[in-house]
């Protein structure tokens, strides 16, 4: 049963999304085989809130890593850091912030550049 004090992603910010798809992409690219330590963990969501917090220390990346370890899923014992990434994007999933296929597409569109027509070539024959 849901309680009024529960921690939603909603209520905590925008960074704790950014936060939590940061340590899923993490530990999906970064040997997602092997068992996922309680270190690692607390690491990865530190390290995920200093660059969401513009890599400051005094941009708040502690709160805002505490707040997305709040929200985060519990990591069983043996689980592997594929299948934590797994969990982490279930909660961002349920929670209406799906991980969409266009998301690593290119926020600002490149400008086409002027179309270049061909150049003639002189006729054979020295005329023009």
């Amino acid at each position: 049963m849901e309680q009024s004090t529960d921690l939603k992603l909603a209520d905590t910010g925008d960074g704790v999304v950014p936060v939590l798809r940061a340590v899923a992409e993490h530990f999906t690219e970064i040997r997602p085989t092997e068992v996922l330590e309680r270190q690692s963990l607390a690491i990865a969501f530190g390290a995920g809130a200093y660059k969401v917090a513009d890599r400051s220390m005094s941009g708040g990346s502690d709160k805002l890593a505490g707040a997305a370890l709040v929200l985060a899923p519990e990591a069983p014992d043996g689980i592997t850091r594929g299948e934590y990434a797994l969990l982490v994007r279930r909660v961002l999933a349920e929670s209406g912030h799906e991980w969409s296929d266009g998301d690593n597409d290119r926020a600002i569109p490149a400008i086409p550049r002027p179309r270049t027509e061909p150049t003639p070539k002189a006729p054979k024959g020295g005329r023009a």
